[in-house]
């Protein structure tokens, strides 16, 4: 018998997903009408050659496309300040974003 011990490995998790396993938005999400718009557009975009662009979406309609986050966010709030609206870049993979995997209470 080997009384070594066995060293495990922690397992990896990716980090992005291709742009066609977006999930769709939750029931009660502000943005759900344009975040699900977005899943359904994003091939054709990316087909266009709109990688790494970011666009602008109110609704199920695309307001805008842009060459810079700030450019995209400066008319989303020119537009549409106080509402709902999607300002989101154009990803063939999108990132993953992970929260701490612990909560803890913090008593004042």
């Amino acid at each position: 018998m080997d009384d070594q011990p066995v060293a495990t490995q922690a397992p990896v998790w990716p980090t992005t997903i291709h742009w066609s396993e977006l999930q769709e938005a939750p029931a009660n999400s502000p943005i759900r009408v344009e975040w699900d718009f977005y899943r359904r557009e994003a091939g054709r975009q990316l087909a266009e050659g709109h990688e790494g662009r970011w666009l602008l979406v109110k609704g199920e309609e695309i307001i805008g496309i842009w060459d810079s986050r700030e450019e995209a966010f400066a008319a989303a709030n020119k537009r549409y300040l106080m509402q709902p609206r999607l300002v989101k870049q154009i990803l063939t993979h999108e990132p993953i974003l992970r929260g701490p995997s612990r909560l803890y209470l913090w008593r004042s």
